[in-house]
């Protein structure tokens, strides 16, 4: 592993520079697009009169439609550039986020949702590249997981926003889905002055094997890389199962208890994300004293150990809200890393399209998560959230395999 010697330079430096703020606009956008509509549902399944499938796939739309983006785009912004992938993808945002906002019926509601799930998906290995080979050295840790700590911030915006609408009638979804596009507007304009990568300029110029379309093969998939690629997007995917799966359907969760009502829904939703928030805060904070993989260990064992519980504590509005609680501080320290690794394991050459392709695993996972757990929670099966308390422990074993990247240079081998 080669030492930083710039972390000293690197932790006097600003921490809040302009390409940190535009890329992690980019990720609350993303947090509460993917996150409002596990509110937005409780109105729209009612006004569009959705089956529990039918309300499965809408929440699953904008996975699905990231996992085509995080893939594709993620190829793309090593093809043709950060900033040019950057503004394109934003725009995306903007359309069809308006469209879906505007849906008279199911498929249009599903189409547009899906294809704002590119846009949503772009951003991640685009805004995660960007971030690491812009950040100052020694700050390229906490760069990385601010990016993370912006999406929850988004999220806890979105719970906070619906619970301000619930009581103005049915048709509020509409403007759950279609608010996100004022702050959107702003960055995509505020992002054309930014500049290109100076270390994605750097690569192109070196006309290598890597710099060469042939990213995949040449790449993420060489023998130095191929087993951590197949790492750290594994673990990504199981991450999401749990994320998406219980994370996103804590609204439903507490529907079907039936103990509260949809305005408490989503008050208690926000104090958990917000528990989240702080969490994740504190965890960024400590980031380089534990390690990426200490922090990836503790938020594994946590969110395992607490969705074991869950199905004991259904019972009682106290005994669900602290496990719940408990999940989410462990799975905003998790969330922190599972998206550094493929950021600091790669290429310059290749670190979109392999941040791309991680984060594809992980957005697959999502949509397994959400529809199984979306199925288990209507049936009140308590052996869905075993499932994934099991599959959180077979993260944390997996990410003991991994290498600690705190101390390590971009382009390390």
């Amino acid at each position: 592993m080669t030492r930083n010697p710039n972390g000293n330079a690197g932790r006097r430096a600003a921490f809040f520079t302009k390409p940190l703020l535009l890329s992690s606009a980019g990720m609350f956008l993303d947090g509460y697009s993917l996150t409002i509509i596990a509110f937005a549902i409780i109105l729209i399944g009612p006004y569009f009169s959705l089956d529990s499938l039918e309300s499965g796939l809408v929440i699953a739309s904008v996975v699905f439609g990231s996992i085509i983006g995080a893939v594709l785009v993620g190829y793309s912004g090593d093809v043709f550039g950060r900033k040019s992938v950057y503004i394109l993808n934003m725009a995306v945002f903007v359309v069809f986020g308006l469209i879906s906002a505007l849906s008279v019926n199911l498929i249009m509601l599903l189409v547009s949702r899906f294809i704002l799930g590119i846009a949503v998906g772009a951003d991640y290995p685009i805004s995660n590249s960007y971030i690491a080979e812009t950040a100052p050295e020694g700050l390229r840790g906490k760069h990385l997981a601010f990016s993370g700590l912006s999406f929850g911030i988004g999220s806890i915006f979105s719970s906070l926003i619906s619970a301000a609408l619930f009581p103005f009638g049915p048709e509020m979804w509409r403007l759950m889905l279609g608010i996100g596009i004022i702050p959107a507007l702003i960055v995509m304009f505020l992002r054309i002055s930014m500049p290109e990568s100076g270390m994605w300029i750097n690569a192109k110029k070196m006309k290598n094997g890597y710099a060469e379309n042939k990213v995949y093969a040449r790449g993420m998939f060489s023998r130095p890389h191929i087993k951590n690629t197949v790492l750290y997007s594994f673990i990504w995917f199981l991450y999401d199962i749990g994320a998406y799966g219980i994370g996103l359907l804590i609204p439903m969760i507490f529907k079907k208890s039936g103990f509260v009502s949809n305005e408490a829904n989503a008050l208690i939703t926000s104090l958990i994300l917000l528990a989240g928030i702080l969490s994740s805060a504190a965890g960024l904070v400590n980031i380089d004293k534990i390690g990426r993989k200490g922090m990836q260990l503790l938020g594994f064992a946590g969110m395992g150990a607490a969705l074991f519980l869950l199905p004991s504590a259904v019972a009682g509005i106290a005994g669900l809200v602290t496990v719940i609680f408990i999940a989410e501080v462990f799975n905003s320290l998790a969330s922190l890393t599972v998206g550094i690794f493929p950021a600091e394991l790669s290429r310059t050459h290749f670190r979109s399209s392999a941040y791309g392709f991680s984060a594809m695993a992980g957005k697959l996972g999502a949509v397994c998560g959400v529809l199984l757990m979306t199925y288990f929670i209507k049936k009140d099966a308590s052996i869905g959230y075993y499932a994934v308390a099991s599959l959180m422990f077979a993260a944390f074993f997996l990410s003991m395999l991994l290498p600690e990247t705190k101390d390590r240079r971009l382009d390390a081998d």
